[in-house]
């Protein structure tokens, strides 16, 4: 082999040479991207177990609360019938009750709910006691599409318009 056979040789060698390495070179960046990728996404989801597993025994502690607090779904009648009561707001000083309209009832996977679509009229704290005192957290209840307005015939007191629904355990399955 001639002295200019060896040098073309070696140029071809190192250009193939070279090409392996260029070619090489993104296949590696690309792997390497995808796992640093993995890699970011497995760190995140080990932060969030993390923060998961030190909130453990605080979701516990709720659960345990819920079984123990929700009341249990008995028959529609029978809910229906309780609620309509809870609405009355007999007990009530300074509350009036009126237009009291039952909500279909609704089966959730975590709670049926029982409902009763009514206005109240009364003094505003009257009113917004008698409300704060419905929605406390043991009785299962809460207040949707509240709506205040002034009673045009008596100006000292307000009439709400709400839906009052409770929440039961769901009937075993």
């Amino acid at each position: 082999m001639k002295t200019s056979e060896k040098r073309l040789l070696f140029a071809l060698l190192g250009m193939l040479l070279l090409g392996a390495v260029v070619v090489g070179s993104k296949f590696y960046l690309d792997k390497r991207d995808t796992l640093v990728a993995e890699q970011e996404g497995l760190d995140t989801e080990w932060v969030e177990i993390e923060a998961l597993f030190e909130e453990r025994e605080i979701w516990e502690m709720r659960a345990t609360w819920l079984t123990q607090n929700q009341p249990e779904f008995t028959t529609t009648e029978q809910i229906d019938q309780a609620i309509y009561q809870e609405a009355l707001a007999d007990k009530v000083e300074g509350v009036t009750t009126s237009k009291q309209t039952l909500l279909p009832t609704a089966t959730m996977p975590d709670y049926v709910q029982a409902g009763v679509s009514l206005s109240a009229s009364g003094e505003l704290g009257a009113i917004f006691r008698w409300i704060y005192d419905l929605n406390r957290p043991e009785g299962f209840h809460v207040i949707r599409n509240l709506k205040v307005v002034p009673d045009k015939e008596a100006p000292e007191d307000v009439i709400a318009t709400f839906d009052l629904l409770r929440w039961y355990a769901p009937p075993e399955a």
